[in-house]
Order: C-alpha cells, then sequence, then structure tokens
C-alpha cells in the first residue's frame, strides 16, 4: 500500500506542474491575444490541451506506477523503485513501452482538462460576481 500510494504521487505532482502553469499561461496569452479575459468555454479549451499536454510528458511515469501497482508481491518491481522499473521498461521495449497508451491517456485527460478547468472556471467567475453583489 505504501508503495502504491508513493508511486501514485510520484506522478500526480509532475503531472500537476505542468498541467495548472501551462494551463494558466494558455489563458494569459489568449486573453492577451484578443484583449480581454477569455470567457469559460476559452478556459476550457486552454485546460483540454494543458491536460493533454501534461499527460503525454507524464505517461512514463503512469507506466511505472502501473508496473509498480501490478507486480506479484516480492518482485523488483513491487518494491517500488520508479527509476529501476523505467529503466527495465527501456531495456525491454524503448520509447514505445514508456509511451504506452499515451494516446487514450491524452483524450481521456484532455476531455477531464475541459470539463473540469471550464467548470472551475465558470464557477470562479460566478462567485466573483455573487461577491461583488453582495455588501
Amino acid at each position: 500500500m505504501k508503495h502504491m500510494l508513493a508511486a501514485s504521487a510520484g506522478e500526480v505532482i509532475p503531472f500537476s506542474l505542468v498541467q495548472f502553469p501551462l494551463w494558466e499561461s494558455l489563458k494569459a496569452l489568449w486573453s492577451w491575444r484578443q484583449d480581454h479575459v477569455v470567457d469559460s468555454w476559452q478556459s476550457a479549451v486552454c485546460g483540454a490541451f494543458a491536460g493533454g499536454f501534461a499527460a503525454a510528458v507524464t505517461t512514463p511515469l503512469d507506466v511505472a506506477k502501473t508496473r509498480i501497482t501490478l507486480a506479484k508481491a516480492g518482485s523488483s518491481t513491487a518494491d517500488g523503485n520508479v527509476l529501476s522499473v523505467l529503466h527495465g521498461v527501456w531495456r525491454s521495449q524503448g520509447l514505445a513501452g514508456l509511451f504506452a497508451g499515451v494516446f487514450p491517456r491524452m483524450a481521456a485527460i484532455s476531455l477531464g482538462g475541459f470539463i473540469f478547468l471550464g467548470a472551475y472556471d465558470r464557477t470562479h467567475s460566478l462567485l466573483l460576481e455573487v461577491g461583488r453583489k453582495s455588501p
């Protein structure tokens, strides 16, 4: 269980470090290009791109997490050494192994980024409006 949590955190943190700054940067660029703050649907589009990109670059970590999670107890993979697992995948399957499942992962996470970050932005805008109207 300890290794599953470590492997999961080892993927989520790098993913978030890519997704959220990229989402904010894309929104800022779009806002600058159109000379006004992005609409919620535009924020959602930025979220989809940011999520898809983050999914692509962190896929090797997801591959390692999956292998660690599914490893037989007592095996060297089950020890949870992400770098060792990544090295083993590289040796046995090369780049294709490290990026196994990248396209379905990008598609699913892009959709999630569109929905979640668009809804987040819309909710944030609504709460700001309510706050301005309240005494």
